[in-house]
């Protein structure tokens, strides 16, 4: 049991751990965000497993030595029990309190029974949903998913995303953020809702849960030849207060003449002569910086779409914008900030083992409450060697 207690406070810091840092099954934007903002930790947390801290290698060993420390003790209390409880002399409240307690032992495994059939037959997903836009529940439309081996077909109900507010403390770190969402199910409006920290959406057994947000500024870039190849809305990650996006624009010509751009918007910059610095997060006189590259983007190769590899390119044009402004670049580039929206970052989780886990739950808390409190409802009872010993 020492043992037992000294792995359940391993796996209690892991689940800390998995709360303090963002994790990649609910919010992969966040684990990109902090891997930009901390190059030199961020590595070594990854090799540990720390932004999937739940599938990660130290807390599964974990989980199998605390099992099969309870397994164990199980083998041994069971049939110990149940040779004293063939006796009616034996059946005392002290012998009572020990079923109680190997009950409470087992509802652990009534627990992982909950837990790996809800990852079997069900779902993770993750996608972000600027203002204005929809999102359709179902496998293509995720930015990430995770789906369980008997997992079935998704609902394929519609997200409308029609507002999103956030509002900070004035130190500026956030106080809370707020997404206003319709659902749609058949082509009917079934509910509206605000989705707020702690406040999910749930909707045909998927719970809909708010786990980021940022900003989606729009780009709109024109070619030398009139062709718009870029103008849309683009999720920035990283802090609010500094967040930077990539847009990546193959069809602007041959190889060679491909463009990417790499940005970072501020909504409010501290302006001091020539050096621009991060402010609050709060919108007050946003203003985006743009590095426009040509060249070859190197497409043929899996990359991160969340960072551009500028080997081989030339930059082509480097300044601000403002919303609604246009430049033009000396090649002929036309560069305009068209409109700013921001985005959610939703996760989508389906786990239909729910109501088992609760029910393990349920039946390890009373079973441990009569294990602890039923030896002291009246005078000590020891419990009797078994009579073969005698």
């Amino acid at each position: 049991m020492r043992t037992a207690i000294a792995l359940l406070a391993i796996l209690g810091m892991l689940a800390i751990i998995g709360t303090l840092l963002p994790q990649i099954p609910q919010n992969p934007r966040g684990v990109m965000g902090y891997v930009l903002n901390h190059p030199t930790t961020a590595p070594w947390f990854a090799r540990l497993g720390l932004f999937d801290i739940f599938s990660s290698w130290l807390f599964v060993i974990t989980a199998v030595l605390l099992y099969t420390s309870i397994g164990a003790s199980l083998v041994v209390r069971i049939p110990a029990a149940w040779r004293r409880g063939r006796e009616t002399a034996q059946r005392n409240r002290a012998w009572w309190a020990e079923v109680a307690s190997i009950i409470f032992h087992g509802s652990f495994f009534i627990l992982l029974v909950g837990v790996l059939y809800g990852k079997a037959a069900g779902f993770v997903g993750n996608a972000a949903v600027v203002e204005g836009q929809t999102f359709v529940e179902t496998r293509a439309s995720f930015d990430n998913l995770s789906e369980g081996v008997l997992a079935g077909k998704h609902a394929g109900f519609t997200v409308q995303m029609d507002t999103f507010r956030a509002t900070y403390w004035p130190t500026g770190t956030p106080r809370d953020f707020t997404s206003r969402v319709r659902i749609y199910d058949g082509g009917q409006l079934v509910e509206t809702k605000n989705i707020q920290v702690n406040h999910y959406l749930d909707y045909g057994g998927v719970k809909i849960y708010q786990t980021g947000y940022g900003w989606a500024p729009a780009l709109k870039i024109e070619t030398p030849d009139g062709r718009t190849v870029a103008d849309g809305p683009v999720t920035f990650v990283g802090d609010p207060q500094f967040a930077n996006g990539v847009i990546k624009a193959p069809s602007a010509g041959p190889t060679s003449q491909e463009l990417g751009v790499a940005a970072w918007f501020l909504p409010d910059p501290r302006l001091s002569g020539n050096a621009i610095s991060p402010g609050t997060p709060e919108l007050r006189n946003p203003l985006m910086l743009v590095n426009l590259y040509r060249g070859d983007l190197h497409l043929t190769q899996p990359q991160n779409v969340f960072s551009l590899d500028t080997s081989g390119m030339d930059l082509r044009w480097r300044g601000a914008l403002r919303v609604g402004d246009t430049v033009t670049t000396p090649d002929g580039y036309r560069l305009t900030f068209s409109r700013l929206a921001q985005y959610t970052d939703l996760t989508f989780n389906k786990d239909p083992g729910v109501p088992i886990v609760l029910a393990g739950f349920v039946i390890g808390l009373g079973a441990l409450i009569v294990s602890l409190y039923l030896p002291v409802l009246g005078p000590e009872q020891r419990l009797a060697p078994p009579r073969e010993l005698i």
